[in-house]
């Protein structure tokens, strides 16, 4: 015979297991906060691009990056230890260096995430480190295009 269980009950058994087991779980990803840091703006009329004047594709390509580096940290259980937001304010500033993108850290990105440079950047090294090792073939992490970012996801 078949027993009667219905999907909301496997539910219930697992978040007993989880409280059992005092597991928290994130619901939120740094992909998400990425998103809503992005949506208030990471990119400053005054910052330059490879020492130049930004291009209007700079926005862009700086979202593209974050994914990027948003789905290479998810893959990566070392990362969990962080807190999303910190972790997205790393994503941030690696994107912004991976693009050239100077300065990589601004004072409105302080405001905007509430973490100074000095608290992101032993973050922001370890992101690095990881996309480095991640990709050996590539020299130096900045010789990525943004079409390649797309291709190497």
């Amino acid at each position: 015979s078949k027993a009667n269980v219905t999907p909301l009950a496997f539910r219930d058994g697992e978040v007993e297991v989880l409280k059992h087991l005092n597991w928290t779980l994130r619901a939120i990803p740094a992909l998400h906060v990425v998103g809503y840091y992005l949506s208030k703006g990471a990119v400053f009329v005054d910052d330059t691009w490879q020492g130049r004047d930004l291009i209007e594709k700079i926005p862009r390509y700086v979202k593209k990056y974050a994914d990027f580096f948003c789905n290479l940290t998810m893959q990566e259980y070392s990362f969990q230890k962080y807190l999303p937001s910190q972790l997205a304010a790393a994503i941030l500033m690696a994107s912004r260096e991976a693009l050239s993108v100077a300065p990589r850290w601004r004072p409105e990105m302080t405001a905007l995430t509430g973490y100074e440079e000095s608290e992101i950047t032993p973050i922001f090294d370890h992101v690095w480190k990881y996309y480095a090792e991640q990709f050996p073939d590539r020299q130096d992490p900045r010789s990525i295009s943004p079409r390649g970012v797309n291709q190497a996801v």
